[in-house]
């Protein structure tokens, strides 16, 4: 394996430093610094790597080995002759990128530096493929055909009989020990296991636990064994119980396993992504699932999602639009088409917004561009909402206004309790509540929001839960007009009438349908020194909820 990478970073730096006097030479000593620290593995070789090349690369100079050998003489494909046309640093985003990062990756790994713009990748990117003609996998071919540390003997020097049979003598245990170490195999424990591709047919409600495996790789038992052992060895998260396939097939010219273990009813389930690539394997990210509900899964960082066979009909858009501008996503074989990069500029948590059609229901889902963030599901109090113009504008607020962390959410819960005007003239408004099924029991939280999702409060407290009527749901928070400030709060049908009590006074409000209450607090001061208040919600069994807007 460090043999492996050792030559991928040599290629890679070669590509960079190919012209000028001595590029080989200068490309090994750029490497062996880029080395030294073996900590962190591949990539982080690679990350120290780059600002060698761009800030202090090697000084060509004839080592004494050279004597002896010297580079095979290759003509330059396509490919590199293009490379030669461009600057180093250009050269160096188009290694990166066909090294398997994805543009955003490709930025990061630049550093500050160097700032590299998404586009600015694109455009070096589309420059090779106007000067080779050749397509993304034609030029993956050549790149990694070339192998700058080939060597030939050089001629023999003159009367050297004894050398050569010295020479020979070293080939041939150098060729002993190269074959030894490929020969040498490690022992594979138990294959993974696979569903039934109509498994999932079997029951109304399909869960990971039904998702058959899909993919063009699936008879390849050996990758199979291969991912599966390598998840076993895995220090940080190994998996807990049997390991079962749902997705093995190629992408990108990688060979990818998705795999999923089974913990049991105590516990939710991990998915591990397993990429094999010519130089490099390993599992390259493990994400604990905070339910066992069947949900997309983000593929590296290739935009691209595995969709359980029971979602159907799927769409996508970015959130922070005032209106849903959805684009249907073709699905082959499990897997989607790539979204574009550029729905996930930093805006709205990295989030787009999946819908699904399961039966005659609608599935509604967030996805980031991480695969080891979480997915999460979201439902509505009311599942007409979800269709509606406010049903959006609750999408966006749990986007793009924050309230709710989505990359730390299970499922997501949203409720309308209150909506209509408010006072001084502050238009029209929502009161929503937010419920994240979070493994750390992480409590609800409310907001008021516009008509088009912006945030016109901070969050406050709710006592929302998972196993309480959600018709006895309060909430309150405080929301500054103008001209001063005003404590809104409202609850759910179960609530008969609400009464807020403490420094503003009491102040109560009865209604036959939702009850609201709105109180008008102080003029002056900052969020920090409001009143303490107290909303009590009396239900219609007697029972009684406090809330507080904090």
């Amino acid at each position: 394996m460090e043999r492996e990478h050792y030559g991928r970073l040599l290629r890679l730096a070669y590509l960079v430093l190919d012209d000028g006097d001595d590029p080989l030479g200068r490309a090994r000593r750029a490497v062996a610094r880029a080395v030294r620290r073996r900590r962190g593995g591949y990539p982080a070789m690679r990350a120290r790597l780059v600002p060698i090349l761009l800030d202090d690369p090697p000084t060509g100079r004839r080592p004494a080995h050279r004597f002896l050998f010297e580079p095979a003489r290759t003509p330059r494909g396509p490919v590199r002759a293009a490379l030669l046309e461009l600057p180093p640093d250009e050269r160096l985003v188009y290694a990166l990128r066909r090294d398997g990062l994805t543009v955003p990756e490709v930025a990061a790994e630049m550093g500050d530096q160097h700032p590299v713009g998404f586009q600015d990748v694109d455009r070096v990117t589309a420059a090779v493929d106007e000067l080779t003609g050749l397509d993304e996998e034609a030029q993956r071919e050549e790149i990694q055909a070339f192998e700058p540390d080939l060597v030939r003997l050089r001629p023999p020097l003159a009367g050297g009989a004894r050398w050569r049979a010295g020479l020979a003598g070293v080939l041939v245990v150098a060729l002993v020990v190269v074959a030894g170490g490929l020969i040498a195999r490690p022992r594979s424990s138990a294959a993974p296991g696979t569903v039934a591709p109509n498994a999932w047919r079997e029951t109304s409600t399909p869960t990971i636990y039904q998702w058959p495996a899909q993919g063009g790789l699936l008879r390849d038992e050996r990758l199979l064994r291969r991912a599966a052992d390598a998840w076993r060895g895995d220090r940080g998260d190994p998996p807990v119980g049997r390991v079962v396939v749902l997705y093995a097939g190629r992408l990108d010219g990688a060979s990818l396993v998705i795999l999923r273990d089974s913990p049991g009813l105590r516990d939710t389930p991990s998915v591990a992504q397993y990429f094999e690539r010519r130089l490099s394997r390993g599992v390259e990210s493990v994400r604990k699932l905070a339910t066992d509900a069947g949900q997309l899964v983000m593929v590296g960082m290739t935009w691209r999602y595995l969709v359980p066979p029971w979602l159907l009909e799927v769409r996508a858009a970015v959130p922070s639009g005032r209106a849903p501008d959805w684009r249907p996503v073709t699905v082959r074989d499990g897997l989607s088409d790539p979204l574009p990069w550029d729905w996930f500029t930093p805006r709205c948590q990295n989030y787009v917004v999946f819908q699904m059609a399961f039966g005659m229901r609608t599935v509604t889902q967030f996805v980031s561009n991480d695969p080891r963030s979480s997915a999460p599901r979201v439902w509505f109090r009311d599942p007409a909402e979800q269709g509606r113009r406010s049903g959006w504008a609750a999408l966006h607020a749990v986007a793009c206004e924050a309230a709710a962390t989505l990359s730390e959410s299970g499922d997501l819960r949203l409720g309308r309790l209150w909506n209509g005007e408010l006072p001084d003239g502050g238009g029209r408004a929502t009161l929503l509540t937010v419920d994240a099924s979070s493994p750390w029991g992480a409590p609800g939280g409310s907001m008021l929001i516009s008509e088009n999702g912006r945030a016109m409060s901070a969050r406050g407290g709710t006592n929302s839960d998972y196993t309480s009527p959600a018709g006895t749901t309060a909430a309150a928070v405080w929301w500054r007009s103008p001209r001063r400030w005003h404590l809104v709060a409202a609850a759910g049908s179960g609530v008969t009438r609400l009464k807020s009590v403490g420094e503003l006074g009491s102040h109560e409000s009865e209604a036959d349908g939702t009850p609201a209450l709105m109180v008008p607090g102080p003029r002056d001061g900052g969020a920090a020194r409001l009143p303490v208040v107290r909303v009590v919600a009396y239900e219609t069994d007697g029972d009684r909820t406090v809330v507080s807007p904090s």
